[in-house]
């Protein structure tokens, strides 16, 4: 029992970090949007965190559906941030330099 609550402590630590990245995502994308007259060093500065932040989502959901098919019987499903918008502005606002 007591270690079922972990593996539930620990899955909802994943699920809050994806939240948050998630959240990173969709600043970005309203940033982009919202700012025409977004700078050179802004611009490329998203960017930069947007790599980052790309690789620790793409790991952070690998773990968790890793850690979800070992702990977890039940089919759980993980819903993904789609970032294919966000690249396409940030490659359209850093092409403008």
């Amino acid at each position: 029992m007591a270690s079922d609550n972990k593996v539930q402590e620990y899955i909802d630590s994943l699920e809050q970090e994806k939240i948050m990245i998630e959240t990173h995502f969709a600043n970005m994308e309203r940033m982009l949007k919202d700012d025409p007259k977004l700078d050179q060093q802004k611009a490329f500065g998203l960017l930069s965190n947007f790599h980052t932040l790309n690789i620790q989502y793409e790991q952070l959901c690998n773990d968790l559906i890793t850690f979800l098919r070992i702990f977890k019987d039940d089919e759980n499903e993980i819903r993904l941030y789609k970032t294919d918008e966000l690249v396409e502005l940030l490659e359209e606002k850093v092409n403008q330099f």
